[in-house]
């Protein structure tokens, strides 16, 4: 089956735009967008649940193509703050639902032969998930409310995204070594429509949390260094 780009507009339908890339409700579920929406366009939709459709449809076409033409243009005229709420909220579906969903497939998915792998594993999955629980509450708490006091001309000039940029990890990398622990050491006596379940997830999760990096790193700070220097040069 040949695969055809679509690049969604305000005016198609929200549900055409899910039969074309069925990955995009994690994007509705992280924009608390429900289901429901009948025959309703993409325009219709975002409106009635308060979010930017154009930022809506930038999400939108960056994850589901992961190109579009003039990216970096596109974003450049849209507003920052839905961007601010769509990773906000992005934490609170990795912290509050992805990973503990993750952590309790794990607890059931070892046989009583494998206890001592399975507190590995678990030891492993706990320590990460502190890792980037930090990481996510640093830019809640640090980050977003900066770069707000910019787009509110009452910024904190003791501050800097540099400081951020400096000390931004990668969160997704060690997500590659649970998928590889879990593929070479657990049992095939293991359940293994549940290991395949497990497995799924976390691939999904590396590959949400490098669009998410990336829309930080290529998108956000570029935009926020830039409004830096445009407030120096109004001292």
């Amino acid at each position: 089956m040949q695969n055809v780009t679509i690049i969604f507009k305000k005016s198609m339908k929200m549900s055409e735009l899910i039969d074309a890339d069925y990955r995009l409700l994690l994007l509705l579920n992280r924009l608390n967008i429900s289901l429901g929406f009948g025959e309703k366009s993409v325009d219709t939709v975002c409106k009635e649940n308060g979010f930017d459709t154009d930022c809506f449809l930038f999400l939108a076409n960056y994850q589901s193509n992961k190109s579009i033409i003039n990216t970096e243009e596109a974003f450049k005229i849209l507003p920052l703050e839905p961007f601010l709420q769509y990773l906000k909220r992005s934490h609170s579906y990795f912290l509050e639902r992805r990973l503990p969903n993750i952590r309790r497939k794990l607890q059931l998915v070892f046989a009583d032969s494998d206890k001592g792998l399975q507190h590995v594993v678990l030891d492993f999955f706990d320590n990460y998930t502190r890792e980037v629980q930090e990481h996510m509450d640093y830019e809640d708490e640090v980050v977003f409310p900066y770069v707000r006091s910019l787009i509110s001309k009452d910024y904190d000039n003791q501050y800097s995204i540099n400081i951020f940029e400096e000390r931004h990890n990668d969160i997704e990398g060690k997500m590659n070594d649970l998928k590889q622990i879990l593929m070479k050491y657990v049992s095939g006596n293991t359940d293994q429509m549940l290991m395949v379940n497990i497995l799924t997830e976390l691939y999904m999760s590396e590959e949400e949390l490098e669009a998410h990096t990336f829309i930080e790193d290529s998108f956000v700070i570029p935009r926020v260094k830039e409004i830096e220097v445009q407030k120096n040069l109004l001292k």
